[in-house]
C-alpha cells in the first residue's frame, strides 16, 4: 500500500537544509481540544457561503455578467501583481540554543490600504514578517488577525506605492475541468512569481491537514512548497481559492488544493473586523473516544460515548457542572460515539444557543442544558 502524506506547502531554511511541515493524510474530524491519539473520525463537509456575501470588506470584486475569458499570459499579466512573496524568521529551539529559523510563502493583495490574504501556516510564530512586492518594493508586515482552524491569516503592510488589488471570484461556480492558473513563490525567493497552469481537478475534496478538517478545491496545476497562500485562479483572471496544501504519494503527481473563496472571504472579514472569527461556539470539552477495550480495562458502565478529560473553566460545560470523567451519550438527543459527531450537532448552532447534552456519571444517566460559548482562542489580548 503506498503511503501517502499532505504536505504544507510553506518551506523554510535552517542551517542550509530546507524544511518542510509534512503530515500523515488521516481522515480524521475535527473536535473541541482533540486527544492527539485518536483516529478514523468522519469526515465533514464545509458550508460555502452565499456569494451574496462575499463583497463586504473587499475593494475588488467581480460583478461582471459577461466575462473575457483569457489566456495563461494574460492572466499572469493580470493577476501577477496582485501575488505577493511573505519571508517570515521564527525563533526555534535547536541543540545550539534558539536560533532563527528563516521560511518562505506567499500572499494575496486584498485591499488598496495593504490588507493581505495568507495561509496562518505562513506566519504561525513569525517573529518578522517581510512583504516582497513584484515592483521590488520590500515592507515589514503585521498580522491583522490569524485563524489556525481554518489556516488563514490577514496581514497589512504600510506601502509607499500602488498596490494591485486582486479580483476575488465564486468559487461554488468553479467546474472540474475547466482553467485552473497558480501563482506563488516556490521553493525560494529566486522563483517569486512562478506561474504554474492546469485545470480544476475536484471540488468539496474534504481532508484533514495537520488535525484541520478542510474543504478544499483540488487541482494538477503545480503547487510546490513556498507557494501557500498564494492564488489559484479561473479563466476569468479570478481568484478562486487560497493555494494551501499538496497531496505527496510515491504513485501519484499533481494533487495540489486550495481553499475555496466563498469559504476564506467570511473568516477574511471577521479577522479584519474583530482580529478572530467571531461567534463560533465551543462546547469546552476535552475528549477520549470510548472503545469496548478502553471500558473494559477502566471498568467503564457503557462501551461507546464520549470521555471528558478535561473541561475549560468558564466554559458553557463548566457552568453546566459536567466535569472530567463524564460520559456524553447524547447531544440534543442525538446519540454521538464520537467527536465528529458531537461537533457537527455543535455546528448547527452559535455561541450563546443551548444545547442538551446527556452523559453517564456513577452508573446514571443526566441531562443538563448546556450554553455554548464563544470560542476566543485566535482572540488578542
Amino acid at each position: 500500500m503506498s503511503k501517502k502524506t499532505i504536505i504544507s506547502t510553506i518551506s523554510g531554511a535552517v542551517a542550509g537544509s530546507m524544511i518542510a511541515s509534512v503530515m500523515t493524510l488521516s481522515f480524521v474530524g475535527y473536535f473541541d481540544n482533540p486527544e492527539r491519539d485518536l483516529s478514523d473520525k468522519e469526515i465533514i463537509l464545509s458550508q460555502s457561503v452565499p456569494y451574496s456575501n462575499v463583497g463586504e470588506g473587499f475593494n475588488a470584486i467581480s460583478t461582471e455578467t459577461e466575462k473575457k475569458e483569457l489566456s495563461v499570459e494574460e492572466i499572469a499579466k493580470q493577476v501577477g501583481p496582485s501575488i505577493v512573496g511573505i519571508s517570515c524568521t521564527t525563533p526555534v529551539r535547536t541543540f545550539y540554543g534558539t536560533q532563527n529559523a528563516e521560511s518562505i510563502g506567499s500572499g494575496i493583495i486584498i485591499g488598496k490600504d495593504g490588507q493581505i490574504v495568507t495561509n496562518y501556516h505562513v506566519i504561525k510564530g513569525a517573529q518578522t514578517i517581510t512583504v516582497n512586492l513584484t515592483s521590488g518594493g520590500k515592507y515589514e508586515a503585521k498580522v491583522i488577525g490569524g485563524d489556525e482552524k481554518t489556516d488563514i491569516a490577514v496581514l497589512k503592510i504600510d506601502a509607499k506605492e500602488e498596490l494591485h488589488v486582486a479580483i476575488i471570484g465564486n468559487s461554488d461556480e468553479v467546474e472540474v475541468g475547466s482553467l485552473a492558473v497558480a501563482i506563488g513563490n516556490p521553493m525560494a525567493s529566486e522563483l517569486f512569481g512562478t506561474v504554474t497552469a492546469g485545470v480544476i481537478s475536484g471540488v468539496n475534496r474534504s481532508m484533514v491537514v495537520d488535525e484541520r478538517e478542510m474543504n478544499l478545491i483540488q487541482t494538477d496545476a503545480a503547487i510546490s512548497p513556498g507557494n501557500s497562500g498564494g492564488a489559484l485562479i479561473n479563466k476569468y483572471g479570478e481568484v478562486i481559492g487560497i493555494n494551501s496544501v499538496k497531496l505527496v504519494d510515491n504513485s501519484a503527481e499533481g494533487l495540489g488544493f486550495a481553499i475555496p473563496m466563498n469559504e476564506a472571504v467570511p473568516i477574511v472579514q471577521d479577522l479584519v473586523k474583530y482580529g478572530y472569527v467571531k461567534g463560533r461556539p465551543i462546547i469546552g470539552v476535552s475528549v477520549r473516544e470510548l472503545t469496548k477495550e478502553i471500558a473494559y480495562y477502566n471498568n467503564l458502565p457503557v462501551e461507546s460515548g464520549l470521555y471528558i478529560m478535561s473541561v475549560s473553566e468558564g466554559s458553557g460545560a463548566y457552568k453546566s457542572g459536567l466535569t472530567r470523567g463524564d460520559i456524553i451519550i447524547k447531544m440534543q438527543g442525538e446519540a454521538v460515539t464520537t467527536a465528529t459527531q458531537m461537533n457537527k450537532i455543535r455546528d448547527k448552532y452559535k455561541a450563546g444557543d443551548k444545547v442538551t447534552v446527556t452523559f453517564i456519571r456513577d452508573g446514571k444517566e443526566k441531562t443538563v442544558n448546556l450554553t455554548l460559548t464563544e470560542d476566543l482562542s485566535g482572540k488578542k489580548g
